[in-house]
């Protein structure tokens, strides 16, 4: 497997679904070939439907982050630790693109206290729940999401006025950069069937189609149209027709560490 080299120039994971991330030096694989600690909790809303920030563009406000034996959220205005078990039972519902039905998931609310940060951040009644290892592993769902740096170059270059944070308006697990530092090719990682990293191997799942979630200001919560129309143009150019598109999503071989700077060795499919 030697058809490109690669390096990881970023890391990150989403402890909770739909609110900002935390970049970090190490991403542990779990068994299962799952980042361990990304999107382990979600937001539900007062129907007890795991939501999202298309619908509640403000969750990018609220970082979450892992530290020591607590999730951290963090807000402009307040902080808050909630602690890793515990909480009360529920069952929440989670929609189901393809059976076009919820699937009905385990998990712990958080409690009151993260529930008043979530309301206070977005101006709507929400809870922060714990998922069960069985929700967060449903079918509809992907492992890991990779994206190279030239593809957010070249995104920026269909940008005017520019636009701050895009690798956080994407939100990949893994961004990729050129063995010599320099930004790969854009759009190359779509190529991708298989990279290795180490004793991990990465296997293609599927291209990340994308939404109104890159939308979103990380700073401010508000929607900016002219990223996602960006895109558009973008994916047209070089899949007309098909939905828009940015990154590649994959699944590892399983239990392994992933680190920036580590290299990356891809197989390739050309036409």
């Amino acid at each position: 497997m030697a058809d490109l080299i690669a390096r990881i120039s970023a890391l990150w994971r989403y402890p909770v679904k739909s609110c900002a991330g935390e970049a970090v030096d190490e991403l542990v694989i779990d068994d299962g070939g799952w980042p361990v600690g990304d999107r382990e909790w979600g937001v539900v809303d007062a129907a007890g439907e795991l939501t999202w920030m298309g619908a509640h563009p403000r969750l990018a406000r609220v970082q979450a982050a892992l530290k020591a034996d607590h999730l951290w959220l963090t807000t402009p205005d307040a902080q808050l630790a909630v602690p890793l078990d515990g909480g009360t039972a529920l069952t929440a519902r989670g929609w189901n693109a393809q059976h076009q039905d919820f699937d009905l998931l385990q998990a712990w609310d958080a409690g009151d206290a993260a529930a008043d940060l979530l309301h206070a951040a977005t101006g709507t009644p929400l809870r922060l729940v714990r998922l069960s290892l069985p929700a967060r592993r449903r079918p509809v769902l992907n492992a890991l999401h990779l994206l190279g740096d030239g593809s957010l170059q070249a995104w920026q270059q269909r940008l005017t006025p520019p636009l701050a944070r895009l690798h956080e308006r994407a939100r990949p697990n893994l961004v990729l950069t050129a063995e010599d530092g320099g930004p790969l090719m854009p759009f190359i990682e779509e190529l991708i069937t298989e990279a290795q990293v180490g004793t991990l191997t990465l296997r293609r799942t599927g291209i990340c189609e994308r939404c109104l979630m890159t939308t979103v200001d990380p700073a401010t919560g508000e929607p900016q149209a002219a990223a996602l129309e960006a895109l558009t143009r973008l994916s047209q150019e070089r899949a007309p027709g098909a939905p828009v598109q940015l990154g590649l999503y994959a699944s590892a071989s399983g239990a392994g560490e992933l680190r920036v700077g580590d290299r990356v060795s891809m197989a390739l499919a050309f036409g």
